[in-house]
């Protein structure tokens, strides 16, 4: 079967899958079908048309995981609707500049989503549509734009080009951007992901990973629609109850980001998996660490497929093989469903095992950023998407990553990459998590510090960790500093801010010149 909307694809599913189970509530120990689904998310849809949400129109969601969730998104689109996804844990400030960027005609909130709001939203001026979805817990439309905005899509028929996504990535520079995903862009991207991981309809999904970042929301929650199989959907992920919900409802696969890999590795060791359906644990949107990867396989027995995916191509475009096709610990796999090449700085296409800049191809491309023709220039030439990514294929035709162009260390014209260092210093099984970062220097332009956040009961000195770091590195790649941080700056999607870190390390320094601890 082929689908024009993503609506169209729900309504297929609502109609031959009526009976079988699309979403489970672990919290309040209750399933959803597709049949019960649709009519759920379809009332919605018509209480946002009575709100005066118009064809085209985009509608700002402001709310925690949970079927909440998932059926506002698909009452939105069913109303004609974009959804913008926000982050709850983002400042008023913040949600204020996004909503004016987006030109939003509604907002979705719940009691938790509301403190996010900007303070000209909690006056009288707006009007709030007090309502429930599934009959307990309250959420809130509020009408932001009374009238169409320039963007609103005035077709009858819904096609594979209409947008049905908003999604900001703040990237490397900080600065928001919104990258417009369309209906196609989805539909393409679910189906690549659906072949590149098998996924058939009796599989069931752990979600584990914010709605509100492209990670969770296609690959976990879009791509299930696709293949008609099922999502478990706890509100947040719990270390503590993580493989209680693997073994209860006998979950086949689940998307987690490398840290999330490491806090599972960090809890106790006897933890048993007693389901023998768990295929996979698929890890994307940062670099996993090697001796992450190793140690989750021997420790729990399960394949992790290191994946790479980004915002703006709709998640996924290159994936490892599933078990018993080869899987290289370090490379993200073989494209799926997408053309990549790797390039110079001119735009030539470099030889095998050669590093150069990471560009895509492909049916779930965004075709560009939302008013940013400055970033559309920088990143869309020639129909492909540059995506700032360094890395190199090998002669199997595996994509190994580097980097990011921005966040290479200069240290006296010696190119680091970061992750070179990381990979050394996850190999001690002290370590939960460690990022190295350059920093100003007087004399080199940039020196490597790394930061480390230890496994809870662990020890390990400063001097223990440049020792192992001699061993591994040449002497300009090893750290000038260790510092040990109880907490990493972290995105949405769990992905360590090495930027932020920076602005930490001037902070760390100036009040204490020997930061460190046993």
């Amino acid at each position: 079967m082929s689908f024009e909307t993503l609506t169209q694809l729900l309504k297929y599913r609502a109609l031959n899958d009526s009976e079988r189970i699309f979403i489970s509530r672990p919290e309040q120990g209750k399933d959803l079908t597709y049949g019960t689904f649709y009519l759920a998310a379809q009332k919605f849809a018509q209480q946002l048309e009575r709100q005066g949400l118009q064809k085209g129109g985009r509608v700002a969601m402001i709310l925690e995981n949970g079927a909440n969730w998932v059926i506002a998104f698909w009452g939105i689109l069913l109303a004609g609707g974009v959804v913008v996804p926000l982050n709850p844990r983002f400042k008023p400030a913040e949600i204020s500049g996004l909503l004016e960027q987006a030109e939003t005609q509604l907002v979705i909130v719940n009691n938790e989503g509301a403190k996010a709001l900007p303070p000209d939203l909690l006056t009288g001026s707006h009007s709030w549509q007090r309502t429930s979805i599934d009959e307990k817990e309250e959420i809130c439309i509020i009408t932001v734009l009374e009238q169409t905005s320039k963007d609103v899509v005035r077709e009858n028929k819904p096609n594979s080009n209409n947008e049905a996504l908003l999604l900001f990535t703040s990237g490397s520079t900080g600065v928001p951007k919104g990258v417009v995903l369309t209906h196609g862009n989805l539909l393409s991207e679910a189906g690549f992901i659906g072949q590149g991981h098998q996924l058939t309809a009796t599989d069931i999904v752990l979600c584990i990973l914010p709605f509100f970042h492209i990670n969770g929301l296609v690959i976990t929650m879009i791509t299930p629609v696709f293949t008609g199989g099922r999502a478990v959907i706890p509100h947040k992920f719990s270390a503590g109850r993580f493989w209680e919900l693997v073994n209860q409802y006998q979950v086949t696969w689940f998307s987690a980001v490398p840290t999330i890999l490491s806090i599972l590795l960090s809890r106790d060791e006897a933890i048993v998996v007693r389901t023998t359906r768990l295929r996979f644990a698929r890890s994307a949107s940062s670099s996993l660490p090697v001796a992450i990867l190793q140690e989750f396989e021997s420790r729990y027995g399960v394949p992790v497929i290191e994946a790479y995916g980004l915002s703006e191509t709709g998640s996924q475009v290159a994936t490892n093989p599933l078990p018993p096709g080869v899987r290289k610990a370090g490379s993200v796999g073989l494209p799926a469903g997408n053309k990549i090449q790797v390039v110079d700085e001119l735009g030539n296409t470099v030889s095998t095992g050669t590093t150069g800049e990471v560009i895509i191809q492909g049916a779930n491309v965004t075709k560009g950023y939302l008013n940013n023709p400055q970033a559309n220039r920088e990143s869309f030439k020639n129909g492909w998407f540059y995506t700032g990514d360094l890395g190199y294929f090998d002669e199997d035709g595996y994509l190994f990553l580097t980097g990011r162009k921005k966040e290479l260390i200069n240290r006296a014209g010696e190119k680091i990459s970061p992750r070179e260092v990381d990979e050394i210093l996850y190999q001690l099984p002290e370590i939960e998590v460690a990022a190295a970062v350059g920093v100003p220097d007087d004399l080199f332009g940039e020196e490597i510090v790394a930061f480390v956040q230890l496994r809870p009961g662990s020890q390990l000195s400063t001097e223990c960790v440049l020792k192992h770091c001699k061993v591994h590195l040449v002497d300009f790649k090893i750290p000038k500093n260790i510092l040990f941080i109880d907490d990493f700056p972290k995105g949405p999607n769990g992905k360590i801010q090495r930027r932020k870190l920076v602005g930490l390390y001037s902070r760390l320094t100036a009040a204490s010149p020997t930061p460190g601890r046993e």
